[in-house]
């Protein structure tokens, strides 16, 4: 009986102590009420579904800097713009379809920048891109849907 009390304490002391902000590789929430990526991001994990892996930013990979993205689709041309890490990004972007777009033009300088702004690079600048979106995250899916980067409402 003891040992069943135990085990069921540990059960819930786990799910209580998971945050419901840190990613999820296995799933991830859409609200297909918000029908905008319009809003500033910031990165907090690439994920890769074949490998079944999520990377966080650390020192590391990132420098200790952050990404963060403005979109908006407010004007015309749709435009991008940010910091990738060390550099400046901008862009302009459009939407293809439900939950797709694609960035049509990208500018960054890539001097001295981590891995982490290089990965950013590849996710957002390889052709077309599928999103799904709440009011705190952000999860666009790249390389056919092989690999995401999530990003939440900064």
């Amino acid at each position: 009986m003891k040992t069943r009390g135990l085990l069921l304490l540990f059960i819930l002391v786990g799910q209580l102590g998971c945050s419901s902000d840190e990613p999820r590789i296995d799933s991830f929430p859409d609200d297909p009420t918000i029908e905008t990526l319009n809003g500033t991001w910031r990165v907090i994990s690439f994920e890769d579904f074949e490998i079944g892996k999520s990377e966080e930013r650390t020192q590391e990979n990132s420098w200790g800097k952050d990404i963060i993205i403005t979109f908006d689709d407010t004007v015309q041309p749709q435009r991008l713009s940010g910091k990738n890490t060390t550099n400046a990004i901008e862009g302009e972007f459009t939407y293809l379809g439900e939950r797709q777009f694609r960035v049509t033009h990208l500018i960054s300088t890539y001097v001295g920048q981590p891995q982490w702004a290089d990965k950013f690079l590849e996710a957002v600048g390889g052709g077309e891109v599928s999103f799904r979106v709440t009011a705190d995250q952000l999860r666009i899916y790249y390389e056919t849907g092989t690999k995401s980067v999530t990003l939440a409402k900064d």
